[in-house]
Formats: structure tokens, sequence, C-alpha cells
């Protein structure tokens, strides 16, 4: 199949000029012809997608869409510098360990019957989710959960025996790998699709593009809300096992101390995070119809500060903050940890939108699927999320973002529909793939214990892949008062 996408990526690239006309969009058919490949080949990762991304630079400027110039600067925005900022501050969690510690002081409190330990390691990865990769959470997480698994199977031959037959451990596995995926709905940089959706804003419609406080005021409480869907679903499996909650509570204990005393880099750490993310969130204030909360911005001398700027601050602070043998946090190998791959896929989304944009292909996409304003908006939301949640089962939840979201802008924009209500539906479904193993780095870690059968996997994952949607859609057709207008 991927070499048969090798070819057929750049076979419909050449055909689609041929078969396409539209007279009043003369760039439009090539543009078709060069999103149809870059979609093939990110579908099928037939190459690395990085490689993909990277055709806008050399297709663009051939076909006349837009000049290298144009292009280049799309690959390197003020959103890559969130990411870039975001993603140094979770190295300096993870390196000083301050994520574990945050994760048990949470657990620690949470261990009292199986439904509260579920509980507690929902929420303890879905906050770390928020801040650092769901992969590299779903590590942290499945590191400890099994370290509390190992447990019970020693000590308490009943619940031992029960997680043995599939019972509490792959409830408690399953938790994890889910509230990781849920958790980055949080924050803009819980998860790189939210980024790909700020870019698509910023490039359609920046006037509705939100502030960080605004996206939290809306992902936080659809991250809860996931939450509790989770927890309800895996509630009666674990009801009936046996448990001896000072197995779990000794087992934590034992994780905590052997962490020692908060360390002066930890403490580093936790007030660069907790600062940047105040910054990010005050940075424009909030805004109601009878009272108005300046944002800290509107007292700089200048204007152009943004949340990449926030994210760059923070991260510029662990380069300087000493840690353990007064070297600092962070040194240069943490440059050479960030995920470039990641930020070359992103950049070649934003190329793609601009090429898309500046070639009238939006525009003739949105004359084209005119019809289909014709859905009334709640069906259509609930038939794009649930599209997107199952698309991203079985290809990169990334890739899928940025192939759909310039379709469904120009949907949106052609047929003068709530571009906010379209495009966040579809992002947030994206993050919905619990189905599958090889959906998301979470669901394939914690497959990967060998404590899961894939049937169990399969079982509570259609149930979440029919209901989550739903559920994002509701929350965000009801919350959409707190994004611009």
């Amino acid at each position: 199949m991927k070499r048969t996408a090798f070819y057929l990526g750049p076979l419909a690239g050449l055909l689609m000029p041929l078969l396409l006309e539209t007279p009043d969009h003369p760039h439009a058919p090539a543009m078709a012809g060069i999103a149809l490949w870059m979609a093939i080949w990110w579908i099928s990762e037939c190459v690395p997608l990085a490689v993909t991304a990277l055709l806008p630079l050399l297709a663009l400027p051939l076909t006349g869409i837009a000049t290298a110039k144009e292009v280049a600067p799309r690959y390197m925005t003020s959103i890559m510098f969130l990411f870039i900022g975001g993603f140094l501050i979770a190295q300096a969690l993870e390196r000083t360990g301050l994520h574990r510690r945050i994760a048990l002081a949470i657990l620690s409190r949470w261990h009292a019957s199986p439904f509260q330990i579920l509980a507690g390691f929902a929420g303890a990865t879905a906050f770390l989710s928020l801040w650092i990769s769901n992969t590299a959470t779903t590590m942290l997480m499945v590191t400890v959960g099994l370290a509390v698994l190992s447990r019970l199977n020693h000590e308490d031959p009943g619940a031992g025996a029960a997680s043995r037959a599939g019972g509490f451990a792959a409830a408690l596995l399953l938790v994890i790998a889910y509230a990781a995926n849920i958790g980055g709905m949080g924050t803009p940089v819980g998860t790189v699709p939210n980024l790909v959706l700020l870019e698509m804003l910023d490039a359609h419609a920046p006037a509705l593009k939100p502030t960080f406080m605004q996206w939290m005021m809306l992902g936080i409480p659809v991250v809860l809300a996931g939450l509790a869907l989770v927890l309800a679903l895996f509630a009666r499996r674990v009801r009936r096992i046996p448990w001896a909650s000072a197995v779990a509570a000794d087992t934590l204990e034992a994780e905590r101390r052997r962490l020692g005393p908060m360390r002066r880099e930890e403490r580093f750490v936790a007030w660069v995070l907790g600062l940047t993310a105040l910054a990010w969130m005050t940075r424009k204030g909030i805004q109601g119809e009878s009272f108005s909360i300046p944002g800290w911005s509107s007292l700089l001398p200048y204007p152009g500060v943004d949340d990449g700027t926030v994210a760059i601050a923070g991260a510029l602070a662990l380069f300087l903050l000493p840690g353990r043998d007064g070297r600092p946090i962070l040194d240069k190998a943490a440059f050479g940890h960030l995920p470039w791959g990641i930020l070359i896929l992103l950049g070649g989304g934003f190329a793609l939108a601009t090429g898309m944009q500046q070639s009238g292909l939006s525009q003739w996409l949105g004359e084209q699927l005119h019809a289909f304003a014709a859905i009334p908006l709640p069906l259509m939301l609930i038939l794009i999320a649930l599209l997107m949640t199952f698309l991203t089962e079985i290809t990169s939840n990334t890739a899928i973002t940025q192939v759909m979201l310039p379709i469904l802008a120009a949907v949106a924009l052609g047929n003068d529909l709530d571009v906010v209500l379209l495009l966040m539906a579809a992002t947030l479904s994206a993050s919905c793939a619990f189905m599958l193993p090889v959906a998301t780095p979470p669901n394939a870690i914690v497959f990967g214990t060998e404590r899961i059968p894939m049937a169990a996997m399969v079982r509570a994952g259609v149930a979440l892949n029919l209901t989550m949607p739903l559920l994002i859609v509701a929350m965000v057709s009801l919350l959409r008062p707190v994004f611009p207008a």
C-alpha cells in the first residue's frame, strides 16, 4: 500500500491540473494537485511526514502560486515559537523530575478504591498532558501505574488475580492513554492539532483567533467532561474488584520517598511553569458585557507581544537559572531534543494553507460545497466530528488536521458558517483516537505493556469514538461565546 501511494501521490498531482477546470482561478488546479499529492503521502506515510511537508517549498514557486520568499516564512511563524518554548519547558519538567512529583502528589490522595485510583491517574495524566507531550505523559504514568500493579500482584492476591485477568490492569492502562489524549485538548500547547487550528484561524480569520485564556475557558470544561465520560465507562468494570488501599498507598508513598525533598531546580521549574501559564492566561485580559479587565500586554509601551513571546521568555529563563552543580537547568542539548520533524510538518501545513488561499482554491472549494450548507449546522458538526475521529484512527492526527482544516475553513467562509465552530469541533475530535493501538502513541505505549487484550481496547474505544464527538460538539456549541465573534 505504501509503495502504491508513493507513486500515486505525484501521479495525482500531475493529473489534477489536466482534469480540473477553474476559469476564475487559473492556479487552483495546480494547487489541488499539490494538496492531493501531499494528502496521499501524509495519510499513507510512505515517506516521512516532514519530507511531505517540504513539498510546498518546491512546488508552489514552480507552479507560480507563490514565491519561495512568500512560502518559506510559513515554516517559522510565531505559533512555532509557542510550540518550541512550550516543549523546552516540558523538557525541564522531565529533566528535573518535577512531572513525576506532580503525578505522585495527586495520586497519593486518590487511592482508597479501584475507581478512586482510576480517577487519580486520569486527573494526573490529563493535568500533565496540558503542558507536556501526550507521549511523554503516558510514558511517565505507565511507569507509575505498572509499579502499583506490581505491588498489587505481589501483596494482594485478590486484586492481583483480577489485574492479571485483565480487569483492573486493562482499565488502569486504558484510562492513562485516554486521559493523555483528552488532556491535550485543554491548552493551545497541549497537542499539535491545536496549534494547526490557531494558525489556520490566523490565516483565514485573524479576528476570531482565541487567546490562551479563551482557549482554556473552552478546553478545560471539555477535558473535565471527557474524563468524566471515560471514568463512567470504566466505573462498572472495576466496582467489584477486591482492593486493599494500603497496598496502593504504600507503593505511592515509597515512590514519593524515593524522590526525596523538592530540589532547587524543581522549584525553579515550577515557578517558571506557573508564571508562564499565568502570563499566557492574562496577556489579553477578559472582556465582558458590563466589565473589562485589561491584560498586561496593554501596559507595555509597544504592541506585538504574543503567546509565542511568552513561551520563549519562559524557556530562556530555564537556560539561565541554575540547576544541579550550578549548571543551568537546560543546556544546548535541549535544542537537539526538539521535535524538528513535527515543526517542519506544522510549517508544511501552514504553507499548504497559504497556497490554497493565494491560488483561489479555498474560495473555489467553498463555492463547490455550497450545497453542504443546506445541512443543519448541528448535524454538520456531528458528521465532521465523527469523520475526524475515525480518520485519526488510521492516520496521524496532525496530518489529518493539516489536510482537513483548510477545506473546512473554505466551506465555512464560502457559506457564511461559523468557522470557529467547524474548526474547533474538527480539531478537538482529531484527538479522540481511542480504538486502535496504532492510532496514537499513548495507545501504542499502553498496548505495548501486553496487559491489554486487543478486544478490550476496541470495545472501549468504539464506545468513546461514538460518544466523545457528540460531547465535543455539545460543549463547543455551548461554550462558543467565550471565543471572539
